[in-house]
Formats: C-alpha cells, sequence, structure tokens
C-alpha cells in the first residue's frame, strides 16, 4: 500500500520546520517538497526535513492529500493557480502568511473546488539565532483562519498540523488577526526601514555612520526579501494605516514629554514602558499569558486518520470549539 503524501513548497525557515517537525517520532507518509532554489531544497533534503524532493512543481502536488505553501503573499495566486489543476478530489491547502484576509482573498479566487486554510505560526522567542529545526514552533500560537464555507474536516486537519509541531492552535477571525499583526509585526518593520531612511539620508551619515552600534542595528532590521515585504505591507495596508495613525499619536504624546520643563515625567513613562516590556518578556520566556485560555491536552483518534492519511498525525486532535 502506497504511503499517504505530504506536499510542502517553499522549503524556507517555516516550511522545513514544519517538515522536521512532521518526520520526528515517525510516520506513515511520505513528506515532498520543492522550493524554486534547488540550494534550498538540497539543504532541505540534507537536513531531513523531507523525505524526497521534486523539481517539478506539478509533479510534487500529484498524488498528495495536504499541500503546505511556505510562499511569500505577492507569490501565492502564482503558485495555486499552477497546482489547481494537479490536486485531487478532497486535497487540503496550507498557506503560511502573516496576513490572512488577502490570502483568503487569493485562495477562494484560485481553488474553486478544495479546502483552503491560512495558518500564522507566531515565531515569539526573544533573541537567538532563527534556523529550521522540529521544535521551532513548540509552545507558540499557531494562529488558523479559513472562511466560513471550509468544511470542518480541514480545519481539523490543520489542528492537528499544529499539534504535531507542539503549537497551540489558535483560531482567530482573519480582519481582527490583520489589524493585530499591522501593529505588532508590519508597523516595526515599516519603522526600521523609516529609521534606517532618516540616518542615512541625513548630512552627518558619512561620519556618522561609524558611530552606529547595537542599537541602531537591532531597529533598523527590517526584512531580508524587500519584495515580499511590500507585497505583505501593500495587502494590509489598511490595517496598517490605522497603525501609523494610531504611532502619530503616541508620538505626540512623547514629544510632549520632551518638551516639559521637568523630566520626570519622561522617567515615569520610560519606567512604566520599560516594565511592560520586561513582563512580556517573562511571559514570551515561560510561554505564559494573562487570561490565556488553556488548550485541550487529550488526544483522540482525529477524524481524518480513516479520510486522508491513516495515522497521519498520531491521532491528535484538539476540539474545534471548546466553548459551544
Amino acid at each position: 500500500m502506497a504511503k499517504s503524501q505530504i506536499t510542502i513548497i517553499g522549503l524556507g525557515l517555516a516550511g522545513a520546520s514544519l517538515g522536521l517537525a512532521l518526520r520526528q517520532g515517525g510516520a506513515d507518509f511520505e513528506i515532498v517538497g520543492h522550493d524554486k532554489s534547488p540550494d534550498v531544497s538540497a539543504a532541505a533534503k540534507r537536513m531531513g526535513a523531507v523525505d524526497r524532493t521534486e523539481w517539478n512543481l506539478h509533479r510534487s502536488c500529484t498524488g498528495t492529500g495536504l499541500v503546505i505553501i511556505d510562499a511569500p503573499l505577492a507569490e501565492l495566486s502564482e503558485v495555486l493557480g499552477h497546482i489547481a489543476e494537479d490536486l485531487s478530489s478532497g486535497v487540503v491547502v496550507v498557506a503560511l502568511s502573516d496576513v490572512m484576509q488577502p490570502a483568503l482573498r487569493i485562495g477562494a479566487a484560485a481553488l474553486q473546488s478544495h479546502a483552503f486554510v491560512v495558518a500564522h505560526p507566531i515565531l515569539n522567542r526573544v533573541g537567538g539565532e532563527l534556523e529550521a529545526r522540529a521544535n521551532l514552533f513548540a509552545q507558540s500560537q499557531f494562529c488558523i483562519g479559513a472562511s466560513v464555507e471550509t468544511p470542518p474536516e480541514a480545519l481539523e486537519l490543520v489542528n492537528n498540523l499544529a499539534l504535531r509541531a507542539d503549537a497551540i492552535p489558535f483560531y482567530v477571525d482573519p480582519t481582527e488577526h490583520d489589524g493585530i499583526i499591522a501593529l505588532l509585526e508590519q508597523t516595526p518593520r515599516l519603522l526600521a526601514a523609516v529609521l534606517m531612511q532618516a540616518a542615512s539620508g541625513s548630512s552627518g551619515w558619512r561620519d556618522g555612520q561609524k558611530l552606529a552600534g547595537r542599537a541602531f542595528a537591532n531597529a533598523t532590521e527590517s526584512a531580508t526579501d524587500p519584495a515580499a515585504l511590500a507585497g505583505a505591507l501593500f495587502a494590509n495596508r489598511e490595517s496598517l494605516l490605522r497603525s501609523l495613525e494610531q504611532m502619530e499619536e503616541t508620538l505626540g504624546e512623547w514629544r510632549a514629554l520632551l518638551k516639559a520643563e521637568d523630566d520626570r515625567p519622561l522617567g515615569a513613562a520610560l519606567a512604566q514602558i520599560t516594565d511592560r516590556r520586561l513582563r512580556w518578556q517573562h511571559d514570551v520566556k515561560l510561554q505564559t499569558w494573562e487570561s490565556a485560555d488553556e488548550p485541550a491536552k487529550e488526544a483522540q483518534p482525529g477524524l481524518l486518520r480513516q479520510m486522508f492519511f491513516g495515522n497521519l498525525f498520531g491521532g491528535q486532535r484538539r476540539k474545534l470549539d471548546e466553548k459551544k
């Protein structure tokens, strides 16, 4: 009997890490990887993230039951357009994206007959180098977004994918998610570019750059793929513009503190914000969150064990709606 197949398109940090997580512990399925870069594909194969790689995108999806796409938002429509006719009935497609609404619109237009889900695994570790590893998403929030028409079986499969990565499935409203991400992920990246532009465009940059240290380096770290970042920012621009308006108001408050005759209000504000960050950093390290719902711990036979992949995810299952 042939093994069930999972296809991972895009073998970068997230794609390779999910491949490693799926393969650890052993399972009766095959992971096929595809990446447009032969070097990236070869690296993923060497580290054991996939069982085999397939340079032809169409062939990588032949006979698969689950497709995981780790590609920039700007490339998602093209990828889905290429593979749509290669997918068998019942295949679930998961796109990894930090903005959900634009990805869902692309999926709805490209896939008329297949379940499409958007997932956003949160990398909220503080400090350290990021590299592909099986536990990259361990105890991290694994945001899951879908349309109201998405079959519950597809959501359960993505739920089990998150559990296999030792992550915490977190079902979100896509619109609300994108508004939060605009402030917490996209605004910092945009402000990093703004700071770099302001500093490097100043008349004193030629000599001043010699004095730029760690604080400047950390504050101006934006993106290694400007085109991908631009696509995500533009696709979520309505939420991002609201975040920028909020930033402008907050900057006005800090400007007023600096103009004051007394430095005590400034010191008090900095002390308060420093304490907030330290508490957040502590929560990130211990993965303890105020008012966080406790995830389900039980493991039950998943419906998709029978429907798609046999013992694909070891029967792990988290209830889709614990509050109903």
